[in-house]
């Protein structure tokens, strides 16, 4: 059996342990899925001690498929259901959602249906003209199967991706007005902070990399097998 994609990001939640991400799974779970698969990806080249484990992850690696679709009702969908035919079929998830007309809110919607076989989204009676809505697709990928060593490990190297993201952000090493109004903190000591902070989970990282290879590289010396075994 393989490893679903979304199976990693949930063992990468452990280690990022951002709230913001929670409240991205609460709202839309299939954006949330696309937008942090791209970690997943991202994270895969950190996996290469032993190269066996790289090559076991990516040899079976299937990539996450997304689309998205928009609707808006109509003076026909006030007096009954609508069918909308998007067109998206075969996706393991369906998100509606609505934005504010400044874009800045979003309000989970959770009373249209998808069927997957048909691509066909059906909305119960609207209220109003003119509400848009917005329709996220996510068909989850997969890898080779992990044990949870390699999960841990694969976590792990999506948090550094996911830190490092923050780190290399050009708001945070610009630097900032100030007036009377308003101060900031030192940010020289900040950044070595943050940097410090980054250096320490990546060694923290590359340790855990270590000893994955040696448990591997001894349980390995006392098989009889004739090529190497990943655990």
């Amino acid at each position: 059996m393989a490893t679903a994609i979304a199976e990693i990001i949930s063992e990468a939640m452990i280690y990022i342990d951002d709230v913001r991400l929670q409240e991205q799974l609460d709202v839309n779970p299939a954006l949330f899925y696309r937008r942090t698969s791209a970690y997943v990806s991202a994270a895969m080249p950190l996996l290469t001690s032993p190269p066996e484990l790289y090559k076991h992850i990516v040899g079976g690696y299937v990539e996450p498929q997304y689309n998205t679709f928009t609707w808006t009702t109509t003076s026909a969908s006030t007096t009954q259901e609508t069918e909308v035919d998007t067109g998206c079929v075969g996706y393991d998830l369906c998100s509606v959602v609505i934005y504010s007309d400044d874009g800045q809110f979003v309000t989970p919607y959770t009373e249209a249906t998808y069927d997957p076989e048909t691509g066909i989204v059906t909305f119960p009676q609207q209220t109003e003209v003119g509400i848009e809505y917005e329709l996220d697709f996510y068909k989850d990928g997969e890898v080779n199967t992990l044990t949870f060593s390699m999960k841990r490990l694969f976590g792990l190297a999506i948090a550094i991706v996911w830190d490092e993201r923050f780190n290399r952000n050009w708001l945070n090493i610009t630097p900032k007005v100030k007036d009377s109004t308003f101060s900031t903190v030192n940010e020289s000591t900040y950044i070595d902070k943050l940097s410090n902070r980054m250096k320490e989970n990546r060694q923290e990282f590359q340790d855990e990399l270590r000893k994955y290879e040696q448990v591997n590289a001894y349980l390995n010396v006392n098989r009889t097998k004739s090529h190497w075994s990943l655990n």
